[in-house]
């Protein structure tokens, strides 16, 4: 797996890990609009539906990561 930090600020979703935690801890950050409260989350491979993962930051923030 894949921490989501390291996603978050490697794919340029947050500009850095901090503002990652900072969301995640204000419940600010969905993935496959579900809550994340966790920022040690491990991203599986059963987190991709059909090899797509959504990931949502507020409300206006909207991010689609394929795998192929």
């Amino acid at each position: 797996g894949i921490n989501l930090l390291d996603l978050l600020s490697s794919s340029n979703i947050t500009s850095s890990k901090s503002e990652a935690r900072r969301t995640i801890a204000n419940k600010g950050l969905k993935i496959n609009n579900v809550v994340i409260s966790d920022d040690k989350k491990i991203l599986q491979p059963k987190d991709f539906r059909d090899k797509s993962l959504k990931i949502s930051i507020g409300k206006k923030k909207h991010f689609l990561i394929k795998v192929t």
